[in-house]
């Protein structure tokens, strides 16, 4: 998206890290797209199919923003991303077929409210039980750590006062900053993924993971014990 050239040399390595990252989620949601798409009722009973938009536009306004060492509205879009998704996967697994008119009715006050303990009941099958209880406790913890920046808090006071006592004033912001803000952009797009794919006919997961050679794919978001392991949980070794 960017060349090279237009990147500050100082923040070069983790911008590259950013831009991989972000490119990794669009070139995944393009393909659950195209691949749930697949059944013929896809753009009138599933979320997905309009909010990708939303999805897409959020991704690529943070890889904007990082380029232009702008940090903290990243970290608000992203948390809203992670809210959609949550919302996105327990709404599609209460239920799937139903038309999405009827979708947005039935679910209205879950849609408004801003409590993710819907989470909960979200089936995360492709998850040990274990695994699953510690994702939803890091997701807890993402979501309230992402949520300082969404609401004027004395922690996103703290956290700007600071800077400007170090000088860091706007689109000053280190390439340490960027790799803290990356550390926690990759575990929230991350759980984005995890919701998402409980939201997709498990199918679309399992080809996603397996390259057209029968190799397991080379994919940014491997890295992820969450993805990992449901990589290792579907039925195609």
């Amino acid at each position: 998206m960017n060349s090279p050239e237009s990147i500050p040399k100082e923040i070069k390595l983790e911008f590259s890290r950013t831009n991989e990252m972000i490119m990794a989620f669009i070139e995944w949601m393009n393909f659950c797209i195209l691949d749930t798409a697949r059944d013929v009722n896809f753009h009138d009973n599933h979320l997905l199919s309009f909010l990708n938009q939303d999805i897409l536009e959020t991704l690529m306004g943070v890889l904007v923003h990082v380029k232009e060492r702008i940090h903290t509205p990243a970290i608000r879009e992203s948390r809203y991303l992670l809210e959609l998704s949550i919302k996105l996967a327990y709404i599609q697994q209460k239920n799937y077929s139903m038309p999405i008119d009827e979708k947005l009715l039935a679910f209205n006050k879950t849609i408004k409210s801003t409590n993710i303990a819907p989470m909960k009941e979200i089936d995360l099958k492709y998850l040990k039980k274990q695994s699953a209880q510690n994702f939803l406790s890091d997701v807890g913890r993402l979501y309230g750590e992402s949520s300082r920046f969404v609401h004027v808090t004395p922690e996103s006071i703290k956290y700007r006062r600071e800077r400007i006592g170090n000088d860091r004033i706007l689109g000053k912001e280190s390439n340490e900053d960027l790799k803290s803000l990356n550390d926690l952009l990759q575990k929230m797009y991350a759980a984005s993924i995890v919701f998402i794919s409980h939201s997709v006919p498990q199918y679309v997961v399992g080809d996603w993971h397996v390259d057209s050679n029968g190799e397991l794919k080379d994919w940014y978001f491997m890295k992820s014990r969450y993805v990992a392991e449901i990589d290792s949980t579907l039925d195609y070794k």
